[in-house]
Formats: C-alpha cells, sequence, structure tokens
C-alpha cells in the first residue's frame, strides 16, 4: 500500500489499517465511524487512499460536506434521492467533513455556541433516522469536536462503530492521543477508552470474512480488536469464564500478531505487542509483559521510530515498576524522557516525566515525585492537552497524599476531577472520586469520604469496573466501620467478596471474610443495645 506522507507515523499506518478494515467490513450495517484529525492536508490524503481502495473492492464512496445546515441525515436523504446505485441498495462509503467550519471565530463568541449547539442537536436527534444507511458513515472532526461529542450528543456517540485519531504530519512532533493510541505512549494505569464493539457482532464480522477469504488481509485489525474486546471483559470483571477469556484474549492478539508479521506490518505489529504486554501487566504477569514490550521496542529501532522507542522504554519501565524494581523502572524512564525530549515530542516527555514522577513517588521521593509531575503539567498546558494535565493533577495529589499534606491533595484532586469532566474521561473521573474519598478517609471524616466513594460507584457501574466497584464497596465498608455502622459495613463488605469471588481474587476474599468476622463479633452487642428483638439472619 502507498504509505500516508513521504515519512509517515507508524502509528497512523496501523490507524489507517484499522479504518480500511471497517470500511470493508461492515457493508450492510449502519457504522458510524468517528475520526478525529486537525491536519486537514493528512485528512485529504486518507480520504483519497481509502476511496481509492473502496473503489477496487467495488465500494461506492460518497462525499458529504456540511454547511450552514449542519444536518447529516439531510445530507444522507439527498444523495440516496439522485442516486440510483443507493436507491437499489449498493455498496457505498460516506465522508463527511465541514464540522471544523462551525469552529470558525465569529464576532459574537455566542454565535460560536449555538453553531456548535446546532451541530450536536442534529447528531443528537438523528440517530433513529440513520437506521436506513446501512452502510460506514466517516464523520471527520477536530479534537475539540470530538471530545465534546460524547458530552453533547451522548445518543449519537452510543451508536458508534468506532472511534480513531490520526496524529498531525505536518512537523516532527508526534503528539498521539494517549486515550486513542495507549500502545504508543507509556501505558497508564488505566484502561484502554478506545471504543470496541460487541464480542459477538466482532466474532460474526471475523466468521464472515473468514468465509470469504481465510487469508484477508482485514482479518489482522478484527484480532487485533477482538483481543482488545476480550482484554476489557477481563478487566472490567464482565467476563463469563474468567480464564477461558483470559487465553481468547491472547490468543485473537497472537493471531493478530502472526498475521501482521505475515504482511510485513511493523507498525502494526509494534502497537499489538504492546496491547498484549499491557494485558500481560494487568493480569500481574509481569515477566510476559517485559518480553512483549521489549520486542516491540526492539521493532521500533529497527523502523527507526524514535516515538515509538521512547514510549516502549517507557512500558518497560512500568512494567518494572510493577515488580517493585523502581531504580530499574527509573532508568528506563530517564531514557524514554531523553530520546522523546531530543526528537520535540512534548506530550510523550510530558508522559515520560509523569511515569518518573510516579516510580520516585513509589520510592518515597515525594519531592522529586513532586517536581517531576510540576514539570509534566505545565507542558501539557502549554501544548493544552486537558486531558494530560488531569492525569498530572491526579499525580500530584497521589504525591501530596504520600506526603501526609492532604489538603494539598484534595486541591490537586478536585482540579483533576473538574478537568476529567470537561473533558468526558469516566475513567479518569473515576479515579479522582475514589482519591478523593480516601484520602477523606485519612482525614478521619468518613462520612465525606462515603459520599465521593458513592459518586464513585455510580461511575464505575457506568463503565463497567467490576474491580474498581468491589475496591470502593470495601471502602465505604471501612467508613460505615469507622462511624459505628456494623451491620451496613457488613453488607459492604458481602457485596465486594461476592464481586472479588467472581474475578477469582481470592486475597480480597479473604480480606472480606476476616473483617465480616470481625464485625460479626460487634454486631450482637450493638443490637442488644439499640434494638434487642433484632436477628442477624
Amino acid at each position: 500500500m502507498v504509505p500516508l506522507t513521504d515519512d509517515p507515523h507508524p502509528q497512523n499506518e496501523e490507524t489507517y489499517d484499522q479504518l480500511i478494515s471497517l470500511i470493508e467490513n461492515s457493508q450492510g450495517r449502519l457504522a458510524p465511524i468517528i475520526v478525529a484529525c486537525d491536519d486537514s492536508r493528512l485528512r485529504q490524503q486518507i480520504v483519497m487512499r481509502y476511496e481509492a481502495e473502496a473503489r477496487q473492492a467495488k465500494i461506492c464512496p460518497y462525499r458529504i460536506v456540511l454547511g450552514q445546515e449542519p444536518s447529516l441525515r439531510a445530507g444522507l436523504v439527498a444523495l440516496k434521492q439522485q442516486d440510483n446505485q443507493l436507491q437499489q441498495g449498493g455498496t457505498a462509503v460516506f465522508t463527511v467533513t465541514g464540522a471544523e467550519l462551525l469552529l470558525r471565530v465569529k464576532l459574537n463568541s455566542q454565535d460560536e455556541q449555538s453553531e456548535l449547539d446546532k451541530f450536536f442537536g442534529y447528531l443528537q436527534w438523528t440517530r433513529e433516522g440513520l437506521r436506513e444507511f446501512p452502510y460506514p458513515i466517516v464523520l471527520w472532526v477536530t479534537e475539540r469536536i470530538f471530545l465534546e461529542m460524547r458530552r453533547r450528543a451522548p445518543d449519537f456517540w452510543s451508536w458508534r462503530k468506532a472511534t480513531l485519531r490520526f496524529a498531525d504530519e505536518s512537523s516532527q512532533l508526534v503528539q498521539i492521543s494517549a486515550v486513542a493510541n495507549p500502545q504508543v505512549r507509556q501505558a497508564q494505569d488505566t484502561p484502554d477508552t478506545e471504543f470496541l464493539p460487541p464480542l459477538t457482532e466482532l466474532q460474526a464480522e471475523i466468521a464472515e470474512l473468514i468465509a470469504k477469504d481465510p487469508d484477508s488481509p482485514g482479518l489482522a485489525p478484527l484480532y487485533n480488536r477482538l483481543g482488545q474486546v476480550y482484554a476489557q471483559r477481563v478487566r472490567q470483571g464482565i467476563a463469563q469464564n474468567l480464564e477461558q477469556e483470559r487465553e481468547q484474549a491472547i490468543a485473537a492478539f497472537q493471531q493478530s500478531l502472526t498475521r501482521y508479521h505475515t504482511q510485513n506490518n511493523p507498525a502494526a505489529e509494534m502497537g499489538t505487542l504492546n496491547r498484549l504486554g499491557n494485558f500481560f501487566k494487568s493480569q500481574s504477569r509481569y515477566l510476559e509483559a517485559i518480553a512483549h514490550h521489549q520486542k516491540s521496542l526492539d521493532i521500533a529501532r529497527e523502523i527507526g521510530y524514535r516515538s515509538g522507542e521512547g514510549g516502549n522504554l517507557g512500558n518497560l519501565g512500568n512494567s518494572y515498576c510493577s515488580l517493585g524494581q523502581y531504580q530499574e523502572a527509573i532508568d528506563l524512564h530517564q531514557r524514554s524522557l531523553e530520546i522523546l525530549h531530543e526528537i520535540g515530542d512534548l506530550q510523550g516527555e510530558a508522559s515520560s516525566l509523569n511515569n518518573l514522577g510516579n516510580a520516585y513517588n513509589s520510592l518515597g521521593h515525594y519531592q522529586e515525585a513532586i517536581d517531576l509531575h510540576q514539570r509534566s503539567l505545565e507542558i501539557l498546558h502549554e501544548i493544552g492537552d486537558r486531558q494530560g494535565e488531569a492525569s498530572s493533577l491526579n499525580n500530584l495529589g497521589n504525591a501530596y497524599a504520600s506526603l501526609g499534606q492532604y489538603q494539598r491533595a484534595i486541591e490537586f484532586y478536585q482540579q483533576a476531577l473538574e478537568t476529567y469532566r470537561e473533558v468526558g474521561d469516566l475513567y479518569g473521573e473515576a479515579n479522582a472520586l475514589g482519591n478523593l474519598g480516601n484520602v477523606y478517609y485519612s482525614l478521619g471524616q468518613y462520612q465525606r469520604a462515603i459520599d465521593f466513594q458513592q459518586q464513585f460507584l455510580e461511575v464505575g457501574r457506568e463503565i463497567g469496573d467490576l474491580n474498581g466497584e468491589a475496591n470502593v464497596l470495601l471502602n465505604i465498608a471501612m467508613s460505615l466501620a469507622k462511624l459505628g455502622q456494623s451491620w451496613e459495613a457488613k453488607q459492604h463488605y458481602q457485596q465486594a467478596k461476592q464481586i472479588y469471588q467472581s474475578l477469582s481474587l481470592e486475597h480480597s476474599v479473604e480480606r472480606c471474610n476476616t473483617a465480616i468476622d470481625q464485625l460479626n463479633q460487634i454486631i450482637p452487642a450493638q443490637q442488644s443495645i439499640h434494638s434487642p428483638n433484632v436477628r442477624d439472619e
């Protein structure tokens, strides 16, 4: 295939592979694909490239440009009325551009806001009306619109087939979002928030494509996404059979790796190695994580991808940190930082500073950690990365909490919480809420701690984080016990225990059992004082 540019970022090549696979494999079904890209030149190159490949695959490309009446459905209806191919139900792909025109600076700032409101309103209101268009619809938006869409057009967002981001190739900076492409950034200890399709839908797509062409290049990205789906189900605690789906995640990633290697696609192979390494890390299989991150690092060096080299060094550093080998982790993060600073990758540099700060925090070097997180925060503020700023603010809160400076920690956690909510990062929001609950517990303000822990529960259940839900139920139980509400505490310990059992986390189950046994000794005495006739059933 022809590359995107003369010197493309490897991650953009992998993202393009995912996009063309989605276009080819989504015929006959409604498939909104939301793509964020601020580089207009790159966007035009990508559109021309996938339209050419679509024609070769007998898929007719169509374009819609949003204007003063930004209705996606209206544009689709107009095209269908004018085109016999669409009226007869032929194959197609729709490219929708022009959303960025709504962001032009106006003399009246309220005018700009009302245009955005109108755009998001159309997206929200016309969701049902899109059912009659069973095609892939590639909606190109700016990063700003992308970040607001989840909050302001939630119904349309829930119907999306996929979300993708392309990095700006107009300069030497490689500012790839940590959310969209965590495999190139140093891995964060948060789940991958990229949208993933339902398991059954993805399995059906793979089976359908295997029946047509078992050697299709499109199977590699599908297996990659299948691995991500299984990994997400395992991490969130919704796997029906935990051990089986762990192995299915690994097997799917390995299928993808084999096919990418056969296709001589090192960029995609590198990304999949990192996803598999991250999954092994999430399952506490740190040596296997290190082995896969090392392979990814070797590929990055082989193809001369300096940003990828820096990111892989960071992933290795995080794995060694999880093993408790903090000095080794610090050395790797320092090397990562040097490379990313040298090539001018500001976002990567900020991520390295954060990871380095976390390693120093784990060593008990709290002031060094604070200095590093502060430097990271300054860079992220400079480049306008609000989500990255929230992460740095959260890390600063952690460092001050470790120092016992709880009021300072609360200030940073609150700022992080507000920013996470602003950008629509539910995982980050849950993390900040949990940290606020913990710090108020440390202050002895147990009811305040429960208030934040209850908010965490609401968000955690929305994102399907069963492990997080169990942890916060346990924290609520501890706070209730401190308040003398032993019966309520026991109920929360039992709820947490049930979830831990479903996740096969025996150590946590035992912790709950110990706490319940202790409460069983307290509850009869409390009942005899307050409610003599109440029995513990």
